[in-house]
């Protein structure tokens, strides 16, 4: 019997988890290094930041994507769950994933991957050499057929290159190393940024701080976390038909953004159209400004001692402290061949393989999106792990290398210059439909109307992706029932059964809507995809 081919994987957070389960399905021998003392990447706590982890999870976060939208496609988290998930619950979630699916056995825990290039029969055989080093500093190299590399995209923090930034003598922090505001008590601070964590750090500072001053920049849309009756924004934007029609797509989430906020007047419009536009999820910040804890500012141009002047002549004097929750830039400082060029570009196809003689190293979840990361590293890692164990054939590298180009020319026309912020869900049924699961027209007949209508027409849930193709979930559509039903809320004590008959009557009028959307879907199929 053959060996099974060996498969380096680097990284032990959510992608690297997925990367082993992965692995496991097509038969192929995982083994994972993981520089830390346990798994969870991101989501493992720790009092003190550890050189090199990238981004922490600060005391209070918690996900600002619902919980049907951020698991794995064949593991739901539990129902008594709120919606959106406080950091302890997520790294719960992620350890009995890794005891379910027996993955703690592949994982060398307080191994640093030093470095990682071609072996010498690179040529014939595509396999790669990798050297590692332990806690007692001591270094091993193997030869491996196969890599991943799930370090993440949260690893190198990107300061803009502000004047007189040198000469401020106040704390200076970025979002990588932060962990609560006590320490800002009294003071005066300065946020800079105009996404997710920008925001989180201006609400969680202004709990403690004198005054913030929250530079946005050019902008953003803030969409609340809560939309239309409650539900989660994600199960409400999410939704394959509302991709059909890009207008109508931003139009609704501007309405969305909205429905909440004067963003003229709270100080937030972006200077940007929508589509070029960031939108960051945030209920706190609209009332701190409204309550003058966070004063918005513009673009901030330069800073002296103690103060910060922006681009409409404004200073702010008496300045403490300033918070950069300006983004990332990807680095992968062990693989002996960059990855990326020197002005950003990267070539990967479906942003996981280079495009290299032969397809044997790839880069899973290392995107910035616009939704949820784990189901879409789960998805890169199933197509890798199908292309490595021979049960999936790439296209031709001129096929791909024009695919790439043609990503590359659309990010560069819509930000000005190669920045990797990718549309989650179009993104998501791209790599899906390379991997073969998604669904054909006679797929949709056999699975029922309702399946066929919340396909298109319902919130673009990740076990979907367990429905068609390889290695399927039996329980995939009774999460999609489950998550449609009851995705909106925690389990309550109090319970209100609604008036007699009102359940049947909901319940038949859903079959009519259902049986009848579900052939318009099945018409506009095409359109989605081609």
């Amino acid at each position: 019997m053959a060996a099974r081919k060996r498969v380096a994987i680097v990284g032990a957070g959510l992608a690297g988890l997925a990367a082993i389960k992965s692995c496991l399905e097509e038969g192929l021998e995982p083994v994972c290094f993981e520089q830390y003392d346990n798994c969870g990447g991101v989501w493992y706590y720790t009092e003190e930041y550890r050189e090199g982890q990238g981004a922490r999870a600060f005391d209070c976060l918690t996900t600002n994507i619902s919980r049907e939208m951020f698991g794995f496609s064949d593991f739901p988290y539990p129902p008594n769950l709120p919606p959106f998930l406080p950091r302890t619950m997520v790294y719960d979630y992620i350890l009995s994933y890794c005891e379910t699916f027996g993955l703690g056995k592949y994982i060398h825990l307080n191994t640093r991957v030093n470095n990682i290039k071609k072996s010498r029969d690179y040529n014939v055989t595509g396999r790669w050499e990798v050297e590692t080093m332990d806690s007692e500093k001591k270094t091993q190299r193997d030869i491996f057929d196969f890599v991943m590399i799930c370090t993440g995209f949260y690893k190198k923090p990107r300061i803009p290159d502000i004047k007189g930034l040198d000469t401020f003598k106040g704390t200076i922090e970025h979002s990588m190393r932060f962990k609560d505001a006590v320490q800002y008590k009294g003071k005066s601070v300065l946020v800079v940024g105009n996404s997710h964590s920008s925001g989180d750090m201006s609400a969680e500072s202004s709990a403690y701080a004198e005054q913030v001053y929250y530079s946005v920049g050019e902008g953003m849309l803030m969409m609340p976390l809560c939309v239309k009756n409650g539900q989660p924004w994600d199960l409400v934007v999410f939704r394959r038909a509302n991709m059909w029609n890009p207008v109508k797509f931003f139009k609704l989430v501007v309405d969305l953004c909205n429905d909440r906020l004067d963003h003229r007047h709270a100080g937030f419009t972006p200077t940007t159209p929508p589509s070029k536009t960031r939108v960051m999820l945030n209920d706190r910040v609209q009332y701190k400004v409204m309550s003058g804890r966070i004063k918005v500012v513009n673009r901030l141009t330069r800073l002296g001692p103690h103060e910060a002047e922006f681009d409409d002549g404004t200073i702010i004097k008496n300045l403490d402290a300033i918070l950069f929750a300006t983004g990332y830039d990807l680095l992968i400082d062990f693989l002996d061949e960059p990855l990326q060029e020197d002005d950003g570009k990267l070539s990967l196809y479906k942003m996981m393989f280079p495009l290299h003689q032969h397809h044997t190293l790839s880069v899973i979840g290392c995107v910035d999106s616009d939704g949820a990361i784990p189901p879409l590293a789960e998805l890169q890692g199933r197509l890798a792990a199908r292309v490595y164990a021979g049960n999936h054939r790439l296209p031709s590298l001129k096929v791909m290398a024009a695919e790439v180009e043609k990503r590359n020319s659309s990010l560069f026309e819509r930000f000005g210059r190669y920045k990797y912020l990718i549309p989650n869900l179009v993104f998501r049924d791209e790599v899906a439909e390379e991997l073969g699961v998604t669904p054909s027209f006679l797929d949709l007949i056999k699975a029922g109307p309702r399946i066929a209508y919340l396909y298109y027409y319902g919130p673009a849930l990740p076990y979907h992706y367990r429905l068609w193709g390889p290695h399927t979930w039996s329980g995939a559509k009774k999460a999609i029932k489950y998550a449609v039903e009851h995705g909106h809320y925690a389990k309550q004590m109090r319970n209100v059964q609604p008036p007699d008959g009102a359940g049947a009557n909901y319940f038949f009028r859903i079959i009519i809507v259902s049986t009848v959307a579900a052939l318009l879907a099945l018409a506009y199929q095409r359109t989605y995809f081609y």
